[in-house]
């Protein structure tokens, strides 16, 4: 019998009452001009300030897909804000271009933020000057962890697929023990596939076949083009130089030195631990396989040229070449140098109990006309020490008891969601007294097209998919632009 996993809901209890922090600002600064007006002028000034007051107040305790409706109003007028002053647009002058270190990826936003090195093993390393944080990433393929579909069957059976799912959750919790770790992150891509290598492969030395069984042979290739899906899954790993991390690379002559050091090490232990696990075939990404994973999100249509040089030197794309040439970010969507892209929260996982590789229908869902959805799943894995853990649950069930005792003095009745609150909090300590760690987890969906009408096709076909797998998305208005960088060029950053 299969085992089920059943995710925690997304708590509601908020700082007070449910209200959540800038809710609470909003009515704190509402009661507090209705105290000054009382004070000032009595009855009447408090009449006088219910313009000002009770607008901020109903903002404040108005809630909107979990969120107070204040912090949905600061995020629209930010947006158009920006919107009007230009800053939402972002076009490339390549002969403008500063001098900058040749390791500087000229990315929006982030100007001489982000640097690229390699190690003496030509894995690249992505270093955040802001943040003092690098990054290194690793392509991980296995036979297949996700529940098979009908027109893509796994090669695992149901025992070997829930004992990698278990190896892997190990793995992960392997990173809730090095302080020195701030951010795990894994990406999975789906998209249209290419067979442009074997079409050069085979062109380059089928000189010698006859005409026949050349052509049947580029047939072959023809049908196998139109046919092909690809799913790339990318594990990405954000550390710092802090804590036990600083005796590691003790010596070092300097913090690139360190950090280069450290970037090896971490590279050999997550090595170690993945083919244990299970996981045998795993490629550290170089500075080109780095570009090229960008690359094909923001530019979609070169993918077919990238892919045509794979297996040669060539292979990849300069990360120099990588950076976006336009980005024009609109409210729930961007347009970058030949694709257009939507991305989503994931709000809510699944109420109810499910099965390991739930999100197979996700994974492989399609448009219908029968095509791929091209999209990137993007889930952010922050660990939290143990005792930072615990100390977080305790002040959450604080905050619950005290709003049990403000329901019980209004009258108001413990409702499902409450209980269901408690009794997540309840398993999350228990996990922890238990030894597990605590990954603290967000999850976005990026979807993109090479038109705007197709990218509506799309989404369309990527809800249906999150319905039936049980995940609820939330479109992140005037947040595109920013996601889409964090998707495309994995740097260790969440959002905000």
């Amino acid at each position: 019998m299969s085992s089920t996993v059943k995710f925690a809901r997304l708590p509601s209890q908020g700082v007070v009452n449910g209200i959540d922090g800038p809710g609470f600002v909003a009515v704190s600064l509402a009661v507090g001009i209705g105290a000054i007006a009382v004070m000032g002028e009595g009855f009447i000034g408090l009449f006088s300030s219910l313009p000002i007051a009770a607008p901020l107040a109903a903002v404040g305790l108005l809630r909107r897909h979990g969120q107070s409706v204040v912090t949905h109003l600061m995020r629209e007028v930010g947006g158009m804000v920006r919107k009007s002053t230009g800053a939402t647009t972002y076009r490339a002058r390549p002969e403008k271009k500063k001098i900058t270190p040749t390791s500087s990826m000229d990315l929006p936003g982030r100007e001489g933020r982000i640097h690229l090195y390699e190690t003496d093993d030509s894995v690249v390393v992505i270093w955040d000057a802001k943040l003092a944080t690098a990054t290194v990433c690793c392509l991980v393929a296995t036979n297949g962890l996700g529940m098979p579909q009908v027109d893509s069957p796994s090669t695992l059976s149901e025992t070997d697929r829930e004992a990698l799912i278990f190896e892997w959750s190990k793995v992960l919790g392997s990173f809730t023990q090095k302080e020195h770790i701030t951010r795990v992150t894994l990406l999975e891509q789906t998209r249209p596939g290419t067979v442009a290598a074997e079409r050069r492969y085979f062109e380059e030395r089928s000189m010698g076949l006859v005409g026949g069984v050349a052509k049947s042979y580029r047939e072959a290739l023809d049908l196998a083009d139109q046919a092909v899906t690809q799913h790339i899954s990318l594990l990405t790993i954000t550390f710092k130089l802090s804590g036990e991390a600083k005796a590691l690379v003790k010596g070092e002559k300097s913090e690139k030195a360190g950090m280069s050091k450290l970037a090896e090490l971490e590279i050999s232990t997550t090595s170690d631990a993945l083919y244990n696990a299970g996981f045998t075939r795993n490629v550290w990404m170089n500075a080109r396989e780095w570009g090229a994973w960008g690359r094909s999100l923001i530019d979609p249509a070169s993918q077919q040229g990238v892919d045509t040089r794979i297996g040669t030197v060539w292979e990849g794309v300069d990360p120099q070449s990588a950076a976006p040439m336009l980005i024009n970010e609109h409210r729930t969507l961007v347009e970058t140098d030949s694709g257009w892209h939507r991305t989503y929260w994931i709000q809510e996982w699944p109420r109810y109990e499910t099965f390991p590789g739930f999100m197979s229908r996700l994974i492989f869902a399609k448009q219908q006309s029968g095509k791929p959805v091209r999209q990137t799943f993007m889930l952010v894995g922050q660990p939290v020490q143990i005792g930072q853990a615990m100390k977080k649950i305790e002040e959450q069930k604080r905050t619950w008891i005290t709003n049990a005792g403000m329901r019980a003095k209004t009258g108001k009745p413990t409702t499902a969601a409450d209980d269901a609150d408690w009794r997540a909090l309840e398993q999350q300590e228990a996990d922890l007294v238990a030894g597990q760690g605590e990954l603290r987890f967000s999850a976005f969906l990026t979807v993109t097209a090479t038109a705007p009408e197709v990218l509506e096709q799309e989404a369309a076909s990527i809800r249906n998919a999150c319905s039936a797998t049980g995940l609820e998305p939330r479109s992140m208005p005037w947040q595109q632009a920013e996601a889409l960088i964090n998707v495309a060029y994995p740097c260790g950053l969440g959002m905000k």
